[in-house]
């Protein structure tokens, strides 16, 4: 499936180009010692039955003076992982599952059918700051939305202490006027040896929503260029770096 955005450049101007995720293939794969290939299979892990939580509510003990209550049953399920593996159903663990279903449960381990989802805000020093319901974003990267050029100039040197890259996406043209638009980005940003934040919305400076019902990403473009080669990267981050707090 090709995929577009609508990219504009420091002058202003605009064009519909298409873009790729980079997802380089490993060098090395895994393969058994008759040059099979390795399949990934998924198993069942364990059952509400075998869960930490049941294993721990049968124990029938009494709270020990001195000793917390929580690690004196654990310190018993402890001895009886290593005596009997009580975590193991002999029936289920390590079958092999195929088609399967998503289920959510609640704090007993049952399960609901009405989930409310909630969208936690935290402040950098980990402070609950807002809790609401989960915002819909509209993809702000096509149609009538131009993802601009900011005009915030940030060194590589630099950028990469500072941010958490996610995700990436390779900007490629799709004939030779988009050639030239992309090549002449590339070439500036190379020159300066520096990424361009780039901006969406009404304002142009807004995160980017690469789909609808993403979320929102600040953006990055690196350019690279090789003769008449050139490679235009869009670098998406949702993080910061932050130095630990002295006190």
């Amino acid at each position: 499936m090709i995929r577009y955005i609508k990219l504009a450049n420091d002058k202003k101007r605009d064009a519909e180009i298409t873009f790729r995720s980079l997802n380089p293939k490993p060098a090395i794969t895994m393969v058994m010692e008759s040059g099979d290939k390795v399949t990934t299979k998924r198993v069942v892990k364990g059952t509400s039955q075998t869960s930490t939580k049941t294993l721990l509510a049968k124990y029938n003990e009494k709270p020990k003076e001195g000793v917390d209550f929580k690690m004196q049953l654990a310190s018993k399920l402890a001895e009886d992982l290593i005596a009997s593996d009580p975590e193991s159903d002999l029936e289920l663990t390590g079958k092999f599952i195929e088609d399967v279903s998503r289920v959510y449960i609640n704090e007993d381990e049952k399960p609901v059918f009405s989930v409310k989802k909630t969208e936690k805000i935290f402040s950098p020093t980990a402070e609950l700051k807002e809790e609401r319901e989960p915002k819909y974003n509209d993809s702000n990267i096509t149609g009538e939305s131009i993802v601009n050029w900011t005009g915030k100039l940030m060194p590589k040197a630099k950028i990469y202490n500072k941010l958490v890259f996610h995700k990436k996406y390779q900007l490629k043209h799709i004939n030779g006027l988009t050639y030239d638009f992309l090549f002449d980005m590339a070439k500036q940003l190379a020159d300066k040896d520096a990424m361009m934040m780039m901006g969406g919305g009404a304002s142009g400076k807004e995160p980017l929503v690469m789909n609808d019902g993403g979320k929102p990403y600040r953006a990055f473009l690196e350019g690279r260029v090789k003769g008449d080669k050139y490679c235009l990267i869009l670098h998406l981050t949702n993080q910061e770096l932050k130095s630990l707090p002295t006190e």
